[in-house]
Formats: structure tokens, C-alpha cells, sequence
């Protein structure tokens, strides 16, 4: 792919030495952000260079043409104040408007024929949306709701599908999904969470369509429904652990991008469909074979470096929840058993164990006692073993009572049910 204009790219050497890389697109000191920015730069942050400091055009691609049209045909569809909705005719005619806005070449499309096929697919999947969903159609509180919100010197902008009024300032938050049918993580929904609880416009826009008045908005539930299958995905509220490891992540993200740091993250999936192999320093003549001379093994470890700390923060950050939430379950627990959530059932197995804290004063106890070689090389199970054997004196195990604490240990097995 060619530069739009002569000039040199950031970092390549012009009349007057090494251009500058650009500043990221601020707005009164706040960086320009969305969940998809995000998502770009943890998969390439050089691919996030291009396409939003250079802003380099991508070739245009037609999933997501498709995917663009069945959103317009249910922003048609759900944008009535009062019943009726629109008839199922009605909705494949939206449909096909839209579709016919660009030929076959801008929606990315390679033939005419693979088009025509989409198209057919697109009112077949509008036809069993509405089937599926005609007996609870109702005014939604808001459609493709599009917001910016300051905070943490982001300006943070989403676009939400659908959102409805549970009453009292409760809110349910539907993303429109077009793609494969795969296991989604929350994360996006975790920003419209962040980002929907802070916008004010939303309490106004209470009181003008309903007349309710609310001192703040709250998410009650959100999912990720699945046009082409009719499936949803339902998620609750996320606690505030959770929304603040998610936090954490973002504020990373945004760092390193006003830190200028734009290493390509080469990889086979991210690379396969890549537009911009021709200016990557990974890809020579489209092909991922660098000259010898640009020492391509000091570049990659540097790239890896990065890329493990990055992986090892987030890492640190889900086993920080993982042990909080486990400390959760065990009080919840008590006596421990067996209990089932939506998608997962685990079993809880609690013991005494013996835990001591002051590994040099249990040695002193151990040799008044001539009991060390008994403590098997002073394992904790060794120990253990000692101060709950029989045949020691009293005062051995009184002494060695002094250096412990008998602890709860929760052992948590847990399996995903059957889809």
C-alpha cells in the first residue's frame, strides 16, 4: 500500500533528519479513545500507528460492510417511540437501501456474485431476527446511542447498539454481533459499564423520554446478542474489582500510546490480513524475510520483551482476582460442598492445616526436643506431623504450639457445565 502523499513517514530520515512520529490525536489534553482503539493497539501497536496517527486508509472489508447494514437495518427497526414497529417487508426494504449505498468493490467484495450471496444471507438473518424476537418487540430507551465522556484525561467515545430502561436508572446494554459465533469476553462491555455509569447525558435523557428522574444511572445486565443464531449472552454487572483490574488495562494501553510506543507485534493471525505489510519493518516486498544487515534477532527480542511484560501485568492482574474471588467462595462456602453457577459448577473441600510464620524459632523448639530428624527437613507436612503425633512430650508440643496457627485451606475443583 502507497502513502497518500510524498512526504516521509515517522521515523524515516527527510531533508532535515529523523521525522518525529505525530503526537496522538488529543482533544483539550484528552486522548481520543474507544474500545476498538484498544483492541488495535494490544493486537499491533504499529497497525494502531498507521491507522490512527498516520491515518492510513485500510482496504475496505466486506464483514464489515455486512455487518455495518444488518446495525442500520435494526437501528431502522427499533427507532419508533410507540408501537407498530416497522413489518418484516419494511425491514428487509432498510436492508436493502442501505446495502446498495456502495457497489460491491467499496464494501470490499471481490465479485458481484459473493455480494449478491451476502445479501441474500443479510434478509435471511433479518427475516428469523424478526421471527424470533416480533412478540416482545418494545421501544427501546435508546438506539446506537453515540457518547464521549472525560475521564482519566481520555476522552472515551462508545457507540451502544441498543439500550433499554429496567426502571429506577437501571440500564441494559445490547452489542449486535455479526461474526463467528465464538466465546467474547466481557471487556467490551465492561467499557460501556465504565463509560455509561459517568455520562450525564443519560439522566437527562431519562427525564425527557420518561419523565424519571435519577440522582446516577447503573447497568443491571448486559449481553452480546448474536444475529445470525438468535443467541444472547448475558452478563451481569461487573463489581467494582473487576471494572478496576479492566481500568488498569486501558490506562496501560493509553500510556504507552502518549509514550509513543508503536513496536510491531508480528504474529500469523494479526499479520495474515494485514494492509499495511509494505511499510512494516517485519515485511520487505510483502514478505516477512528482513534484509540480514537490520539484525532482525536484537528488533525481535525487544519486540518479545515488551510483549511478555505486557502479557505478565495482565497476568498478575487476573491472578489477583483469582485469588481474591477463591478467598470469596471459602467464606461463602463455610463448611464447603458442591455448588453450581450459570455456566460452571465447582466443589468446595476445606481442612485445618497447621501454618508456621517464624521458621527459626521452630528449629530452636525442634533441637531442644532432639526432634528435627523427624520433621523430615522441616516440610510443613513434617512439622505438622511432629506436633500432631502421640508419643512427643507435653511441653515439645506446647512449645511448638507457640510458633503455629492453624489456618483454613480451601481446595476449589471447578468445571464448565455442558453447552
Amino acid at each position: 500500500m502507497k502513502k497518500k502523499n510524498s512526504e516521509p513517514a515517522a521515523g524515516e530520515t527527510g531533508l532535515f533528519g529523523a521525522v518525529p512520529a505525530p503526537a496522538p490525536s488529543q482533544k483539550d489534553g484528552l486522548l481520543a479513545f474507544s474500545y476498538s482503539k484498544m483492541s488495535l493497539y494490544e493486537e499491533c501497536p504499529l497497525k494502531y500507528k498507521f491507522k490512527y496517527i498516520d491515518k492510513i486508509k485500510e482496504e475496505p472489508k466486506f464483514y464489515f460492510a455486512f455487518g455495518s447494514a444488518i446495525h442500520a437495518a435494526l437501528e431502522f427497526l427499533y427507532s419508533v417511540r410507540n408501537p407498530p414497529f416497522p413489518t418484516v417487508e419494511e425491514l428487509c426494504e432498510a436492508f436493502r437501501k442501505e446495502w446498495n449505498q456502495k457497489s460491491y468493490l467499496e464494501k470490499g467484495y471481490r465479485t458481484q456474485q459473493k455480494s449478491d450471496d451476502d445479501y441474500q444471507k443479510g434478509l435471511l438473518m433479518l427475516k428469523a431476527y424478526y421471527q424470533h424476537n416480533r412478540v416482545r418487540l418494545a421501544p427501546p430507551f435508546l438506539v446506537e446511542y453515540s457518547t464521549d465522556v472525560a475521564v482519566d484525561g481520555l476522552l472515551v467515545r462508545i457507540i451502544a447498539d441498543k439500550i433499554e430502561h429496567l426502571g429506577g436508572g437501571k440500564l441494559l446494554v445490547t452489542d449486535y454481533k455479526t461474526g463467528k459465533d465464538v466465546k467474547r469476553q466481557p471487556s467490551q462491555l465492561y467499557m460501556y459499564q465504565k463509560i455509561v455509569e459517568l455520562d450525564p447525558r443519560l439522566k437527562e435523557k431519562l427525564a425527557e423520554i420518561y419523565d424519571v428522574r435519577v440522582s446516577s444511572v447503573r447497568i443491571g445486565e448486559m449481553l452480546y446478542y448474536h444475529v445470525p443464531t438468535n443467541k444472547e449472552y448475558h452478563f451481569e454487572r461487573a463489581d467494582d474489582r473487576e471494572i478496576g483490574a479492566f481500568w488498569e488495562r486501558v490506562l496501560g494501553v493509553a500510556d504507552s500510546i502518549r509514550g509513543l510506543k508503536f513496536d510491531p507485534v508480528p504474529g500469523e493471525l494479526q499479520c495474515k490480513w494485514c494492509d499495511y505489510k509494505s511499510l512494516c519493518p517485519h515485511f520487505f516486498g510483502g514478505h516477512p524475510h528482513p534484509p540480514a544487515d537490520l539484525a532482525p534477532a536484537v528488533e525481535k527480542i525487544e519486540t518479545l520483551v515488551d510483549r511478555y511484560g505486557r502479557l505478565k501485568e495482565r497476568m498478575d492482574e487476573l491472578q489477583a482476582q483469582l485469588l481474591a474471588v477463591a478467598a470469596d467462595i471459602g467464606r461463602a462456602a463455610k463448611d464447603g460442598g458442591a455448588y453450581a453457577g450459570a455456566s460452571y459448577s465447582l466443589e468446595v473441600k476445606k481442612a485445618q492445616k497447621w501454618e508456621f510464620r517464624d521458621r527459626e524459632a521452630v528449629i530452636k523448639v525442634l533441637n531442644q526436643f532432639d526432634l528435627y530428624q523427624r520433621a523430615l527437613s522441616l516440610t510443613l507436612t513434617g512439622i505438622s506431623g511432629v506436633l500432631d503425633s502421640k508419643d512427643i512430650s507435653e511441653d515439645a508440643r506446647k512449645k511448638l504450639l507457640e510458633q503455629a496457627v492453624k489456618k483454613t485451606a480451601v481446595d476449589i475443583k471447578i468445571t464448565r457445565k455442558p453447552a
